[in-house]
């Protein structure tokens, strides 16, 4: 233990993906556990997301109760049990076993309240008490059974409170504060707290969600909230840190790993496609300093920082690509009320203003590129009260370069443009000084455009500097 100096601590996020059905990757999380407990002179707090999969299951669950039948649920208790049954200690495993069945019967009665329509603060109840919450419990009772001193948090001392927007409920620091000290009380008394992700209570007692990918927010919140008692490291373990592209989308090329990203970068690369760091995770992080350490499960000496600040040596960090887009072309006099309407009732902000046109017959059009065309699809009679002319065209997809250097480069539009003139480009966002270009092309050119792009990566790197 250090003498007089600030103790540390580090709060670690293991998502959903890492736990799979057969626990494949228990063992590996154990021994992060252990890497940090030994690290650190406080913890770690462990944050879990549900399982991989489960989330939209009992999304799919709990749109069936609003119809004649409701689909079964013990599928995934069944998961639960299963996990249990093969990791926990003889000495643990009925009270855990215990335990998740109350859970299951507490779905049961959550998935009872759904009428209409699915959604509010019964939402946030299905979604986390058959995900986020009996994964929590059964993680903690598998570090117990491997010698780690372990404890979850119930939600009668939840340390995160939020406002009452159920389904993207924002964390409140100064609500949170006043419920810190259960959990500082057992990090000082040297236990590894185990907590469920994106869940959060409001301040009268109602369970909220913090948006899809909240457990990130749940980390990160958490380190911000003990930010100045101690020294907190906040670490997100994934399959592998952060790559110039996704492997998958570049079959054949030998990615990059990127050893760091401002907030700015990982902001836009993951609501361009790479799923890095939820957006809200990443804005309290920047609000309150607070670096990500986004690191490789089995190889936690490969990670990537995310920070305040970083190198211009790479013009293009990133190359990244989303499919399933659509654009939105509607009467620019109509458009203002559109927009507000957008962000400020419906709290959808996955679109981008592509700008105005005037046509041969003097009107003027509006474009919006949509990131996630099934808020269309589930919308588009709605929204047509706006403009009844509006147009929406479908199966499109966008590929998009990243960088911070590009502010200060020149050539990397025509490099990127030159690589792909087998490609119909459908619309462009030039702006390297936003540190970002944005193609929009058709959605099966996808995966075809960001490998010809990524291939010129090297060549783009070595554009060169206008200032720096």
């Amino acid at each position: 233990m250090r003498v007089n100096s600030i103790k540390t601590l580090s709060v670690a996020k293991f998502g959903g993906s890492l736990l799979t059905d057969d626990g494949e990757n228990i063992p590996a999380i154990l021994d992060r556990v252990r890497d940090l407990k030994t690290q650190n002179d406080l913890g770690p707090i462990v944050v879990f997301s549900a399982p991989n999969g489960f989330t939209d299951k009992l999304i799919q669950i709990g749109e069936s109760c609003t119809q004649s039948e409701a689909l079964p649920i013990f599928d995934m208790f069944n998961v639960y049990e299963k996990l249990a049954k093969k990791f926990v200690k003889k000495e643990y495993l009925n009270e855990v076993l215990d335990k998740l069945k109350n859970y299951q019967r507490q779905l049961d009665d959550s998935l009872a309240l759904v009428d209409k329509r699915f959604h509010g603060t019964v939402k946030a109840k299905v979604l986390t008490h058959g995900g986020e919450l009996p994964a929590s419990v059964l993680m903690d009772y598998i570090l117990r059974s491997n010698g780690i001193d372990s404890v979850h948090i119930t939600k009668e001392d939840w340390p995160i409170i939020t406002d009452d927007n159920f389904e993207s409920a924002t964390p409140s620091l100064k609500l949170s504060k006043n419920k810190a000290k259960p959990l500082i009380e057992l990090l000082e008394s040297g236990k590894t707290v185990v907590l469920g992700g994106f869940l959060g209570i409001t301040s009268d007692g109602l369970e909220t969600i913090l948006g899809r990918g909240g457990s990130d927010l749940s980390a990160v919140f958490v380190s911000c909230l003990l930010k100045r008692k101690y020294n907190v490291e906040t670490v997100l373990f994934k399959e592998m840190p952060v790559q110039s592209a996704d492997p998958r989308k570049v079959k054949g090329q030998v990615t990059e790993h990127i050893i760091s990203l401002t907030y700015n970068e990982a902001h836009k690369a993951s609501k361009m496609g790479m799923k890095i760091v939820q957006g809200d995770a990443i804005s309290i992080a920047k609000q309150f300093g607070q670096s990500i350490k986004v690191m490789s499960l089995t190889n936690p000496e490969e990670f990537t920082i995310i920070a305040p600040d970083g190198s211009y040596d790479q013009t293009v960090k990133c190359v990244t690509g989303t499919s399933g887009c659509a654009i939105l072309t509607m009467d620019d006099a109509n458009s203002r009320s559109f927009e507000d309407a957008l962000r400020i009732w419906e709290n959808c902000n996955d679109f981008l203003d592509l700008g105005i046109e005037t046509l041969e017959t003097g009107k003027r059009i509006r474009d919006f590129l949509f990131l996630d065309s099934a808020f269309l699809h589930k919308n588009e009679e709605r929204l047509k009260g706006f403009d009844e002319e509006l147009t929406i065209e479908y199966g499109v997809g966008v590929v998009t370069l990243i960088g911070d250097g590009m502010k200060y480069s020149s050539g990397v539009a025509s490099i990127a443009i030159g690589a792909i003139p087998q490609i119909n480009i459908k619309r462009g966002i030039f702006a390297p000084h936003t540190s970002q270009i944005i193609l929009v092309v058709e959605e099966n050119k996808v995966e075809e455009t960001v490998a010809s792009i990524h291939a010129k990566r090297q060549e783009m790197n070595k554009s060169k500097y206008r200032i720096k």
